[in-house]
């Protein structure tokens, strides 16, 4: 949803190209650091509360795009690293485990995962239109609320 406002939303608070690129790097910095240790934790806490976890680090994050404070949203670049590498491991996991423990076809994973796939592109479309029109109408803060909203019901 908000992707490509990061950049905008930045420019918007005034903050120079070299402090935009500092937040970039600490968000792709942050993932590399604990993208190692991901795997640990959705271990020890289990990989559906480790994604309940991502929606609410996640949504703390898209928060932080409210303050225009370089600190604070240093340290929601932080929060999206973490989440990222959350995102990025602990969902399919989550789904390979549940599979195999309910003791499904194992052809059944692959079909699951194709169809995800293309309901994930579809969704990205539908979600991008939804942004522009969201920062258009609202600012370019919205599609981070939006973003929260989604969170938020995913983690219920």
């Amino acid at each position: 949803l908000q992707g490509p406002y990061i950049y905008a939303l930045y420019r918007q608070y005034g903050f120079t190209i070299h402090e935009i690129s500092i937040l970039f790097i600490t968000g792709y910095g942050s993932s590399a650091v604990f993208g190692v240790m991901v795997g640990s934790v959705a271990d020890t806490l289990g990989r559906k509360n480790t994604c309940i976890g991502y929606c609410l680090i996640y949504g703390a994050c898209c928060l932080t795009k409210h303050s225009s404070s370089f600190s604070a949203l240093l340290f929601g670049r932080l929060l999206g690293g973490i989440s990222t590498s959350i995102l990025h491991s602990v969902f399919e996991s989550w789904m390979v485990s549940e599979h195999r423990r309910r003791g499904f076809p194992a052809a059944w994973l692959t079909q699951t995962f194709a169809r995800g796939t293309f309901g994930n592109g579809c969704i990205a479309i539908t979600a991008g239109l939804l942004a522009s029109w969201l920062a258009g109408m609202f600012g370019m803060v919205a599609p981070f609320d939006a973003a929260i909203f989604c969170l938020s019901e995913l983690s219920c």
